[in-house]
């Protein structure tokens, strides 16, 4: 069951603006973790001490900049953290485009809709889901809620739809990568990216010049695609995101007058 009026929970169901507005906070927060990566914050330099090893005639300016380039990179403290703000950002990405483009971002009940809501069933086993992003609107449909209805979702769980399908399944990288040219690397990057992070050697690493340009690309992609969705909404949308932002804050006072019924 996924309660509909809080943010963290179900709120960007409720109406088109709370739905909106939840996007692009999140397009929001995907930025601001990326941005605050210790790796991302030190790039230029990076980039710039491993030019130098390259295109240095002289030796000892060669080998002077290579110490320093290392030097950098080992005192770099967090990569871990690093890994798991980054691919946080793009999960957060991922999600808000889906919502953007009215699909779910929880994951079903298999048991609820195993025994009420058969449309939701790919086989006995295994829901749709597990494949095939599902239409927020086909989930409303199906329990019978119209906007602004505050009942909670049955078919819906707390949990939200984790990394690995977002960026395994080809039904769901075709809503957030269609038009984006560099989105086979992305994926490519974002699944080491998530295995490794989940791996205790990673506890440990350090990073290595040969990873620099994965950075570069990975920054580049946040310019142009998360970075830029954002201003977009916010300069043509900054009345709805407003309306949406009002609308979640009276969800608020909705569930504070329930309790208060209770």
């Amino acid at each position: 069951m996924l309660r509909l009026t809080r943010i963290e929970d179900g709120a960007c169901y409720v109406t088109d603006t709370t739905s909106l507005y939840v996007a692009w906070s999140m397009l929001c927060s995907s930025s601001k973790l990326f941005w605050g990566c210790e790796i991302i914050q030190n790039l230029d330099k990076v980039k710039s001490l491993l030019d130098r090893t390259k295109s240095s005639q002289d030796i000892l300016e060669k080998s002077d900049a290579w110490s320093e380039l290392i030097v950098l990179l080992q005192n770099i403290e967090s990569p871990v953290l690093d890994a798991v703000r980054i691919v946080i950002c793009f999960e957060n990405y991922f999600k808000a485009k889906m919502l953007l483009d009215g699909y779910v971002i929880h994951q079903m009940d298999l048991a609820v809709c195993k025994q009420n809501y058969p449309q939701f069933m790919k086989n006995e086993k295994d829901l749709l889901q597990k494949t095939a992003p599902i239409s927020a609107n086909d989930v409303k449909q199906a329990e019978r809620q119209a906007d602004w209805s505050t009942e909670p979702f049955q078919t819906l769980t707390k949990q939200t739809i984790g990394m690995r399908m977002l960026v395994e399944q080809p039904k769901y990288r075709a809503i957030y990568s269609s038009q984006e040219p560099d989105a086979q690397r992305l994926f490519s990057v974002l699944e080491r990216l998530n295995e490794t992070r989940n791996t205790l050697h990673f506890l440990s690493m350090e990073y290595v010049p040969e990873e620099i340009d994965k950075f570069l690309f990975l920054r580049n992609y946040v310019s142009t695609y998360i970075d830029a969705l954002a201003i977009k909404i916010m300069h043509e949308d900054k009345g709805k995101i407003d309306v949406g932002k009002s609308e979640i804050h009276h969800l608020l006072d909705i569930e504070h007058g329930d309790l208060d019924e209770e």
